[in-house]
């Protein structure tokens, strides 16, 4: 398999499964949250696909572009598991 196609498989399985995702919290109230905001790829496409849904997301550190962030608001920062420790 080409490099080219591994990406492609890479991102379809990852557009069906935040899809199918979508579709099980439906009736599920509450917010949606992403763990790793990354470039920003995901986190904009579940604003397409639940745009009534509030969405959080957290990373280290922002790399993503600018076009695919949250506001202020719902971007969390910082070491994760420094900020909310298992008990």
């Amino acid at each position: 398999m080409s490099r080219l196609d591994s990406v492609i498989r890479r991102l379809t399985a990852q557009r069906v499964c935040l899809g199918y995702v979508a579709d099980l919290i439906a009736t599920v109230p509450g917010p949606v949250l992403e763990l790793g905001l990354g470039n920003g790829r995901t986190y904009d496409h579940l604003r397409e696909i639940l745009p009534e849904r509030e969405i959080f997301a957290f990373d280290a550190q922002v790399t993503a572009h600018p076009n695919s962030m949250p506001d202020h608001d719902h971007l969390i920062l910082g070491d994760f598991s420094a900020r909310f420790p298992m008990p």
